[in-house]
């Protein structure tokens, strides 16, 4: 509401400057008020034509060829129909002309032509402007951001109870499986590695992402009863993505997974790749007798900082969808990931 009063009342200031300059010579107030409608009601589509359609549809694909070829057929048929709109109201006379108007057809044309150029330039001009802002908003809402993964990546690399439960695993398995026991060290020095020295880059190979999650999934099977699937489809090695994205669904996967006996209890998830589309897919049985908080409080980040992130570091670029469904937990994450 705010923005649209603001809107309004720079229209009418506009519309009150340009009768003063503009038709300053026309001593009949209808006929100025007249014709300052019909230029200013042009400039405004002009005006909202680019700042509402054109340059958001830029933004989006940065085709800046395909943004001036549909400015100039928009400037082209706006200035052509009020050109022809405005022939038909002269010679008609809707509104009695009470001054020497002596243009032809083709000057009427031109004339509308360059108004309209001017509403149009105004409009690119300041939603360039308009993102420019929001950009620098958004790369200070980043560095915010950074600033609290950066402790989130430290609480995560010192947390002594993953850790302390991983080594549990690791001495027993020392007695009763020696090759599984080196294999769980080796994921637990690639997890350490990963997390020490990769995460404190803003993006980081989507292969390297995927290694340590599957690292992270190994570990944490030895110690869940549940049946655990984890079908990784990934064969491109140019795109990166943000550290520890996916962790705090994983993590929550396993935090809260059922253990009834009654039935199966399944950790279950799916990564795709389609392109530069990362189809992540997430599911775990939720126990029957206590319904899932949906809070996601673990260790990780969280579900409300995750969906902060992704609106930082891929807006517009990803699709989010948690539901709970006969005591089940799903988690749909569609992401355009960066080369």
């Amino acid at each position: 509401m705010q923005r649209f009063l603001l809107h309004v009342s720079f229209w009418l200031g506009f519309f009150f400057i340009w009768n003063q300059i503009t038709y300053f010579y026309i001593s009949d107030k209808g006929n100025r008020l007249y014709f300052s409608a019909l230029d200013v009601s042009l400039i405004l589509c002009a005006f909202y034509g680019i700042y509402s359609y054109l340059m958001p549809r830029y933004f989006k694909h940065k085709h800046l060829t395909k943004l001036v070829v549909q400015s100039l057929i928009y400037l082209i048929l706006l200035a052509g129909g009020y050109a022809f709109a405005m022939k038909l109201f002269l010679n008609h006379m809707v509104v009695p002309i009470h001054f020497n108007f002596s243009w032809n057809y083709t000057d009427l044309q031109y004339n509308r032509f360059f108004i309209a150029l001017l509403g149009l330039l105004g409009g690119g001009a300041i939603k360039l402007a308009l993102d420019r802002v929001n950009t620098q908003r958004r790369l200070n809402e980043m560095e915010k951001a950074n600033s609290l993964a950066e402790l989130t990546y430290l609480k995560a690399q010192l947390n002594p109870h993953f850790l302390f439960n991983s080594l549990n695993s690791l001495y027993t398995q020392l007695d009763f499986d020696l090759p599984q026991a080196k294999f769980t060290l080796v994921n637990i020095a690639d997890l350490l590695r990963y997390q020490l020295y990769e995460c404190s880059a803003d993006f980081v190979p989507l292969s390297k992402e995927l290694m340590h999650l599957e690292n992270y999934f190994n570990l944490q099977r030895i110690r869940t009863e549940a049946t655990t699937i984890l079908n990784v489809k990934v064969d491109n090695n140019n795109l990166t993505i943000s550290p520890l994205l996916l962790m705090p669904f994983v993590e929550n996967a396993f935090k809260h997974v059922s253990d009834d006996d009654s039935r199966e209890n399944i950790i279950q998830i799916d990564i795709q790749l389609t392109g530069e589309n990362l189809h992540f897919y997430c599911m775990n049985t939720s126990p029957v007798k206590e319904p899932l908080s949906g809070t996601y409080d673990s260790t990780g980040i969280g579900l409300q900082n995750v969906r902060q992130r992704l609106e930082l570091l891929y807006s517009n670029k990803y699709e989010l969808t948690t539901k709970e469904l006969d005591h089940k937990y799903y988690i749909y994450l569609n992401l355009i990931l960066n080369q």
